[in-house]
């Protein structure tokens, strides 16, 4: 009966060891991710790739906007609740929701123009405890405007549709008179911060009688991007946007870096901070490539013949 005892006793302290114990298994690090729009489902995927699975080495917490920034403070509150160790951000609104919600935590942010933004001092020495991609979103809004004035008549207007709740806005308005200036383009800047707004600055676009749309750099934009492709079928307006896959979708044209590029960019970066080093210390990285696609399909159903020219130089036709 002792012996038998005894080792009951073993037993127990050995689970008792394995449970809470020296051999427990420490808890995975929290990686937080937060965004204005579509889920990026692939950051888990990039993850695993190298080598930190989600459920076995970390724990991926992902929240989503859906298009609703004003959302963004009490998801961020959520993350922060959690105690991530570092959080990919993907947007301006989206970065400081996350700085403002958790003082400490570690940031990997997906911005335009960083430094114009005041997220940062300089690119290559960001200090303080955030880095990330910023994909010259500012130069990107000009040379889309350039793009979309070789479809339109002489002495056409364009609306940069743009998002006013950005830190950058007023930087780029001024950026974007430049290149007007420079093409002999009339342009009109009309802001848009929620879906009701989108409607209202179509309907001020159609009085001032423009006859494009260049839709500017912003998370929230791209979140209404079904929305804003309707309103320009309506309108019948050729329209060219920010990401690769705005034009696979449904859009007519879009010029700049592929959106899974940057997140696999972001993945790479948190991993970095995951393995010791500060996010100040990580140099902010750019895009070296960007596409332009058309799709013809769009432009058929606006009955507009697109120049050979510019055929030529895109990266993608979708028929």
């Amino acid at each position: 009966m002792r012996r038998r005892n005894a080792c009951a006793g073993l037993l127990l302290s050995g689970a008792a060891a394995t449970s809470g114990g020296a051999w427990a298994q420490p808890a995975p690090r929290r990686v937080g991710v937060l965004s204005v729009g579509d889920t990026p489902r692939d950051i888990p995927r990039f993850l695993a790739e190298l080598r930190l699975v989600d459920g076995r080495d970390i724990a991926v917490d992902m929240r989503s906007a859906q298009g609703r920034p004003e959302t963004l403070p009490m998801l961020a509150a959520e993350l922060a609740a959690l105690w991530p160790a570092v959080v990919i951000s993907l947007g301006p609104q989206a970065t400081d929701a996350v700085l403002k919600a958790y003082p400490t935590v570690q940031v990997v942010a997906l911005l335009g123009s960083a430094v114009e933004s005041g997220h940062v001092p300089q690119l290559a020495r960001p200090g303080g405890r955030l880095t990330g991609v910023s994909f010259l979103g500012s130069t990107l809004n000009g040379k889309r405007l350039e793009l979309l004035t070789e479809l339109l008549p002489k002495g056409a207007s364009v609306m940069n549709l743009g998002d006013g709740s950005l830190r950058s806005a007023p930087f780029l308005v001024d950026q974007l008179g430049q290149v007007s200036r420079g093409l002999g383009t009339a342009t009109h800047n009309v802001p848009a911060a929620t879906a009701a707004e989108i409607d209202v600055a179509y309907a001020t676009a159609a009085r001032l009688r423009v006859s494009g749309v260049n839709v500017l750099a912003s998370p929230f934009l791209h979140a209404q991007r079904e929305r804003i492709f309707k309103l320009a079928a309506k309108a019948r307006w050729p329209a060219i946007y920010q990401w690769p896959q705005s034009a696979r979708e449904g859009g007519l044209l879009a010029y700049g870096p592929d959106l899974q590029t940057m997140n696999r960019l972001l993945a790479e970066m948190a991993v970095r901070v995951l393995n010791g080093t500060r996010a100040g210390d990580i140099p902010l990285v750019q895009p070296k490539r960007f596409e332009l696609v058309i799709n013809q399909a769009t432009a058929r159903g606006l009955g507009l013949a697109l120049p050979r020219t510019l055929l030529l130089r895109a990266d993608e036709v979708v028929e």
